[in-house]
């Protein structure tokens, strides 16, 4: 008699922007709703399953039964090395079989990328805990980029401090299409995936796209850290400008000074489709 083998799949940060639309993705793969396990701080549903990094006790139900877990990497603990740790963990113990983990741009010693440190300590303790892993490393959401466009033609000014530097800015879509790839598909274990745009965009790119988009006229202030922090730190209190995310004045660094000029070919790879250009989200 053939016996058929139901995989379950696994989505950490279920209630989130990426966890939800990996979720899309899974479903529109024809992965079963009763193979695919939702796990969240927030409640979706009746179906979620709760489940906290920082409450190591909620994670042995919330991962039972798991065959393949994607561990979308939190932010906003008081200890974020110790929460991924703890998911890794709690991950061995469930009998989970493949652990997928977002990661950002190069997550070295020397990057001043504000989350570099982090990833790099949490990519070690991952290949230490003895699941088979698949890295992917995100690139910075070119989402973000094209909602705070809006602001900068508001005001007819951009303050930055990236310098002639430029990154390769990724539609957070094509991070949750690679991350369902590298859960369903198969040779991907042990592999460390860069998942980024199609281009490196530098500052005056991105202006020139802007500007062609909605038409204003923007002056690019550029300033040093300790200036752009301060204009941050305005920019962010400001009401007017809710809802948008400017880039931290370690980001900006980062860029600047090359840390995360990587292009990738992460999204290509695993989904079979180019990545979506940043002109294509403004």
């Amino acid at each position: 008699m053939l016996r058929l083998t139901i995989v379950i799949v696994a989505v950490t940060g279920a209630s989130g922007r990426l966890g939800r639309l990996v979720i899309d993705v899974l479903f529109s793969r024809g992965v079963p709703r009763e193979s695919l396990v939702q796990i969240s701080r927030t409640r979706i549903d009746e179906q979620t399953r709760f489940g906290d990094f920082e409450k190591p006790e909620t994670l042995d139900e919330a991962f039972r039964g798991v065959d393949r877990l994607l561990v979308i990497s939190t932010i906003g603990t008081q200890d974020t090395v110790g929460a991924h740790r703890t998911a890794f963990e709690a991950a061995a113990r469930a009998g989970v079989r493949r652990i997928v983990y977002t990661s950002v741009q190069n997550p070295v010693r020397d990057n001043p990328f504000p989350p570099a440190a982090i990833h790099l300590r949490s990519e070690a303790d991952l290949a230490a805990v003895g699941v088979p892993w698949t890295v992917l490393r995100n690139a910075l959401y070119g989402d973000l980029r094209a909602e705070i466009a809006r602001c900068y033609a508001r005001d007819g000014r951009w303050t930055t401090n990236l310098g002639e530097g430029g990154h390769a800015f990724v539609a957070r879509a094509d991070c949750a299409a690679a991350a369902a790839a590298a859960l369903c598909g198969d040779g991907h274990l042990g592999r460390t995936y860069d998942i980024t745009g199609p281009a490196i965009v530098t500052a005056e790119r991105y202006l020139a796209q802007v500007r062609e988009r909605t038409g204003a006229r923007i002056e690019r202030v550029e300033v040093d850290d300790d200036a752009y922090e301060r204009h941050r730190a305005g920019f962010v209190a400001d009401p007017a400008n809710a809802g948008t995310f400017e880039l931290f004045t370690g980001t900006g660094r980062a860029i600047r000074e090359g840390h995360l000029a990587v292009l990738g070919d992460g999204v290509q790879t695993l989904t079979g489709h180019k990545p979506q250009p940043l002109e294509d989200l403004l």
